[in-house]
């Protein structure tokens, strides 16, 4: 009996920790919605819309996330840190630089981006 005590006890630990995990995640847009408006630091100018939506390149996939970070007046500092990332790692990714996935879905998450694939 006390061991069946025992796992149920971590069995609901674990799944308050998972909860809190993705709460946290589904929490970072509402985040950002508050902090946008607020003057932080140097003023935020908006970057040029990319001519497609298609994204084509890593070029390409930079240019929209730097239009939607600086349309959403969000500074790279603040971006990073609401990603968890580094400054350097986000203009990286704004340059077209290569990046590991999950931290790329992570940027377009936070951002409220969409990613879709078609044949």
């Amino acid at each position: 009996m006390k061991i069946m005590n025992e796992k149920k006890a971590i069995k609901s630990t674990e799944q308050n920790s998972i909860q809190t995990k993705l709460g946290k995640a589904l929490n970072l847009n509402k985040h950002v919605s508050s902090v946008v408006g607020k003057k932080i630091g140097k003023q935020v100018v908006p970057s040029k819309k990319p001519q497609s939506e298609t994204i084509k390149d890593l070029m390409t996939l930079g240019e929209m996330i730097k239009y939607k970070r600086t349309k959403s007046k969000l500074s790279i500092k603040k971006t990073a840190q609401l990603c968890g990332i580094s400054d350097k790692t986000l203009r990286t990714v704004e340059n077209g630089g290569n990046i590991n996935t999950l931290t790329l879905m992570t940027i377009i998450n936070m951002l409220g981006l969409k990613m879709t694939l078609g044949e």
